[in-house]
C-alpha cells in the first residue's frame, strides 16, 4: 500500500484580496496549505497564486481564463519536495475547449479547467488530476462540462488514476454530479471518454469530518458571521477514479477570531494510490 497522499479543493474567492476591511485573509487561507500536498484552486488571480506560493513550498500551474495571465485561473498548487509534475495543460468548457471561450448558456464568464500529470516523489505513483471551475449560471453548460471533464480525464490519465478537484456549482444529486459519478453514456464509449468517478466523501474509509456543506453565502465578510439561515451548500469536490482509496475526508471549516478565510470552505481528501507498474 502507497503512503497517503493529500489532495484538496479551494475556491480563494477572488475578492477582497489579500484583506477585508477589518482583517487579513491571506494568512487565514495560506493556513490550508498546511493540510494538503496538491491543492486545486478557483478564482485566483496572478496576485492570490503568487501569495500562495511565494516561501510556502508550493508552486503553481495553469493559465488564466482569459488566456493572456490577467483574470482568474484554475491553477493546481503542489508541494514540490512531494509531488513533480510530468506535464500540465488547460482546456476551456466549452465546444471550443482549445481557445479562451464561453460554452453553451455559460455567457459571462469563460470557464476553465488546468490539469496535470503528477508523480509522487515519495511512492512513484504517478496520477491525472483535473481541477475546473464549473459556470454558477448555465445549467447546460455544466451538464455539458461534466460531459467535458470525462473525456478529457481519459486523453490525461489513459488507463491511469484520476482526481478531479474542483468548484463544481453542483450540489450532490444534481444533473452534473451524476454524469461525473455515472460515467459516460452507453454507446459513448472509445478513447475519447473515461469511466465513472467516485465521490470522496461517501468513499471514506472513515467518517467524514467538518460541515457537510463547503459553501456560505457571505453578503459582507466584515459584517456579524452568517446565522443558522444563510445559504449553505455542498457544491466543492473532490472525485476521484475507483482505483485510488480514500482514507479519510474533511471540509476545514476553520473561523479564526470568527473570520473567515473565504466564501468556500477547502475540502481535503487523504488518498492511497495505486502502487507504480513495475517496468
Amino acid at each position: 500500500m502507497t503512503a497517503a497522499l493529500r489532495v484538496g479543493t479551494y475556491n480563494l474567492w477572488v475578492a477582497h484580496w489579500p484583506a477585508t476591511a477589518t482583517y487579513d485573509r491571506l494568512p487565514l487561507v495560506r493556513a490550508a496549505l498546511d493540510r494538503v500536498d496538491v491543492l486545486g484552486t478557483q478564482e485566483g488571480t496572478s496576485a492570490h497564486l503568487a501569495a500562495l506560493t511565494e516561501g510556502t513550498g508550493f508552486a503553481a500551474v495553469g493559465r488564466s481564463r482569459d488566456g493572456d495571465g490577467a483574470g482568474e485561473h484554475s491553477a493546481i498548487l503542489y508541494r514540490t519536495a512531494r509531488v513533480a509534475v510530468e506535464a500540465t495543460g488547460d482546456f476551456w468548457l466549452s465546444p471550443t475547449p482549445d481557445v479562451p471561450s464561453t460554452g453553451w448558456d455559460a455567457t459571462r464568464y469563460r470557464r476553465l479547467c488546468t490539469w496535470a500529470r503528477l508523480r509522487d516523489r515519495t511512492t512513484g505513483s504517478t496520477f491525472a488530476l483535473l481541477n475546473a471551475h464549473l459556470d454558477h449560471e448555465g445549467a447546460r453548460a455544466r451538464v455539458e462540462s461534466a460531459r467535458l471533464l470525462l473525456a478529457r480525464a481519459a486523453e490525461v490519465a489513459g488507463d491511469g488514476p484520476v482526481v478531479l478537484t474542483g468548484d463544481l456549482n453542483a450540489e450532490p444529486g444534481s444533473e452534473p454530479l451524476r454524469v461525473l459519478l455515472a460515467g459516460p453514456a452507453a454507446g459513448a464509449g472509445g478513447a475519447a471518454t473515461r469511466g465513472r468517478l467516485v465521490d470522496a466523501r461517501a468513499a471514506s474509509a472513515t467518517p467524514p469530518s467538518g460541515p457537510s456543506t463547503t459553501f456560505t453565502e457571505l453578503v459582507d465578510p466584515d459584517g456579524p458571521a452568517p446565522g443558522p439561515g444563510a445559504p449553505r451548500r455542498r457544491i466543492d469536490h473532490v472525485l476521484v477514479s475507483p482505483d485510488v482509496a480514500v482514507e479519510a475526508y474533511a471540509v476545514l471549516d476553520a473561523r479564526p477570531g470568527g473570520r473567515h478565510p473565504s466564501d468556500h470552505d477547502p475540502v481535503v481528501a487523504t488518498l492511497r494510490l495505486p502502487a507504480p507498474v513495475a517496468a
